[in-house]
């Protein structure tokens, strides 16, 4: 399957590291963007990109 940067992002808006921005696989508004602007270019009909993310809480994870 190909994903936007071949990696999985966190979307754990209640992670320590997610709020104050130090986790480099934090899945913001900004890569968002981006996602769908690598996954659009070029093309006429737009789509949402195809972003992996985890399945569970990371074990990462910091509560807030």
């Amino acid at each position: 399957m190909i994903c936007y940067k071949d990696m999985t992002f966190c979307d754990e808006r209640g992670c320590v590291s997610f709020q104050d921005g130090s986790c480099q696989r934090a899945l913001t508004k900004e890569v968002l963007r981006s996602a769908d602007k690598w996954w659009n270019e070029g093309k006429k009909h737009k789509t949402k990109a195809p972003i992996c993310t985890f399945a569970e809480r990371p074990y990462c994870f910091i509560e807030s």
